[in-house]
């Protein structure tokens, strides 16, 4: 019987093998052994759409857990983050009514917090998140454990619930010592949006971890080890394949595992190299749909028109050429070019130099209607690189 496909190319689900991310989380785990005091008790994960930070994140919060502590959990993508937040941790302490010591019942009750019997689950915890956060951190110091708050998609959350989360989390673990960690996770566009406002000073002093693309080494791991776990196993051809078509790219490393297993027919025995070709083919075709396809309608018509202007080269793209191409300065393409790094579409590759983050995105963007267009506006039509032939990703 044939196996179940061990790949998750799905946003956030947990891969088979969690390769290359040692070093963020060992980083983080050390700083949770140090306590308050370390500048890592309190991080922040930033990396573009696809890299995994959400599973990064999860699988610190399972780290907490293991190590027997509390954790608290909460996306930030819709309004409200406060007052989910609130309840997650106040149904901690509803669980530990009968043990909270009277002191904390009367900060609880001081705030119109109950718990046990008086708990409300509709109440509006949103003002109140710093004396719940607190009061469960005391219980839990005074229990000899501990507590991490997670929270997730920051660049989407609403500035003003950040700036107070911000400072309940300093009131309780920076000013009180109490031993509640904090892990963030969102898009680098936080360096210019929240990191940027001088209100939310706690976070712009959280530790900061990129969570990138993987290296050679870790996206052969991840691609090679979940097939020979099943029983298994990849030429060195194919694992050569599937790691060049993924490009390190976390996501797609699970879209070409996915389809090549997909594609192979006994795959828990050999994924062939005929396989991974067929695998990776496939896998081009959903990144666009994906992962491209958003990022592009996320983009002004300006970028956009600087995309299009990249698109014309087959590989790295100078900055002279595009600012020649859409007959601006070269301060205007040098905005576009840092706004587009932020983004996820452009990858830095010199002062002068860009280059997409993905190479499928050159290809996916010559076959837009849209880039005919554009490049007619920009008057490249006759230009040698106008580029309908596709390169070799």
């Amino acid at each position: 019987m044939r196996s179940a496909n061990p790949f998750a190319p799905t946003f956030g689900a947990l891969p088979p093998v969690l390769a290359g991310r040692a070093d963020v989380i060992g980083d983080i785990a050390a700083a949770w052994e140090t306590g308050p005091t370390h500048p890592g008790y309190t991080a922040l994960l930033l990396g573009r759409r696809g890299t995994g930070k959400t599973v990064v994140l999860e699988e610190l919060r399972a780290l907490a857990q293991r190590q027997g502590w509390l954790t608290v959990s909460a996306a930030a993508v819709t309004p409200g983050l406060l007052n989910r937040l609130g309840h997650a941790a106040a149904e901690h302490l509803n669980r530990a009514a009968e043990a909270l010591d009277a002191d904390l019942r009367g900060d609880l009750a001081a705030a119109g917090i109950g718990v046990g019997a008086a708990y409300d689950p509709g109440a509006d915890l949103a003002r109140r998140l710093a004396t719940v956060l607190s009061v469960l951190a005391e219980h839990l110091d005074r229990q000899g454990a501990g507590m991490a708050v997670t929270v997730d998609e920051l660049h989407a959350g609403q500035t003003d619930e950040l700036r107070t989360l911000g400072i309940a989390l300093q009131d309780v673990t920076r000013l009180a010592q109490l031993p509640m960690a904090f892990v963030g996770a969102g898009l680098p566009v936080l360096e210019d949006t929240l990191l940027s406002d001088e209100s939310v000073t706690f976070l712009q002093r959280c530790g900061r971890y990129e969570v990138g693309f993987l290296d050679h080494a870790a996206a052969r791991t991840a691609l090679a080890e979940p097939i020979r776990q099943r029983g298994g196993r990849m030429s060195p051809e194919a694992i050569d394949h599937a790691t060049e078509a993924a490009g390190g790219y976390p996501f797609m490393v699970q879209l070409v595992g996915f389809h090549s297993w997909e594609a192979a027919a006994e795959p828990d025995t050999a994924v062939a190299l005929s396989d991974v070709v067929e695998g990776a083919r496939a896998a081009q075709q959903h990144i666009g749909q994906l992962v491209i396809a958003p990022l592009w309608r996320d983009q002004p018509a300006s970028a956009r028109r600087f995309l299009a202007a990249m698109a014309h080269d087959d590989g790295d793209s100078l900055l002279a050429d595009i600012a020649r191409r859409m007959d601006v300065t070269s301060g205007y393409v040098s905005v576009y070019r840092a706004r587009l790094i932020k983004s996820g579409l452009v990858a830095d590759v010199g002062k002068r130099t860009v280059a997409f983050a993905l190479p499928s995105t050159r290809r996916w963007i010559r076959a837009l209607d849209e880039f005919s267009y554009i490049s007619e506006s920009l008057h490249l039509t006759e230009e040698r690189n106008v580029g309908f032939t596709l390169p070799h990703d």
